[in-house]
């Protein structure tokens, strides 16, 4: 099973995008993949057509000890994507605080995956904008991690404390962990800062950045308004024809 982590602190990144349709796409493809949302704005649980507000038991019930660990599949919800969710709603707006005080609190999520480790291919985790407990919990669960970067300056601004966070728990907790890839959003090769960013993560990234870049696409807007994947909503977008391309790349990573 690969876990990995879509993450970035900044904001507005397409973090949730990115997790929604390449989990959807590679499921499409054949695999059981597994969608969990651990951000409290719940945008991951919704853009799979589910109602935050209506489900009784989420990911923080599960962190928290209200349900116990083995009992995860009992709060997996599934949809019609073949993608199977462990959502949010706002109750994990409280984690960083009474998770806190938790026993190897850093290890709370990945002790739970563990349960169901055998029933998927592909595990995502949709990351909080932040670098706290939720998203370190994250870093600790996972193989790999996917880094969306918007190509603006701001947005790459933040990547060295990113960086900085998954070496200090490479170095000491989770060894196996990798950077996957960097992944350009809201990409427009008309605009030179959009090139001169993609040139200057290559140089630091070396062999990092994925080739494929998300274009700007009001499409991808569209479908998560709609709470459907790009491939269920429209697949003559350039949204499906790009998050297809990543699709296939993070399929091939690893392969001899």
């Amino acid at each position: 099973m690969k876990i990995v982590s879509v993450i970035n602190q900044k904001g507005g990144v397409a973090k949730t995008t990115t997790a929604t349709n390449l989990a959807a796409i590679i499921a499409e493809k054949g695999n059981r993949v597994l969608l969990v949302d651990i951000d409290p704005q719940a945008n991951t649980t919704n853009s799979m057509g589910i109602d935050d507000k209506e489900i009784e038991k989420t990911v923080y019930d599960l962190l928290n000890y209200k349900i116990k660990k083995e009992d995860v599949e009992d709060i997996i919800i599934k949809t019609d994507y073949n993608v199977d969710v462990l959502p949010s709603n706002i109750s994990l707006a409280v984690a960083e605080q009474t998770l806190v005080a938790q026993v190897n609190r850093e290890f709370l999520l990945k002790r739970a995956l563990s349960h169901v480790a055998d029933k998927y291919d592909y595990v995502f985790i949709d990351t909080p904008p932040s670098l706290g407990l939720l998203s370190i919990n994250s870093l600790v669960t996972s193989n790999y991690i996917i880094i969306p970067v918007y190509a603006s300056y701001f947005s790459i601004k933040g990547i060295s404390d990113l960086i900085d966070t998954f070496n200090l728990i490479k170095d000491n907790i989770n060894e196996n962990i990798e950077i996957m890839g960097i992944v350009l959003t809201k990409f427009d090769k008309r605009k030179n800062i959009s090139n001169d960013i993609r040139e200057n993560l290559r140089n630091v990234f070396e062999g990092k950045v994925f080739k494929t870049h998300i274009r700007q696409n009001s499409v991808l807007e569209y479908a998560q308004d709609n709470q459907k994947p790009i491939n269920f909503f429209d697949r003559k977008s350039n949204g499906f024809i790009d998050y297809n391309n990543l699709a296939e790349e993070v399929l091939e990573y690893g392969k001899e």
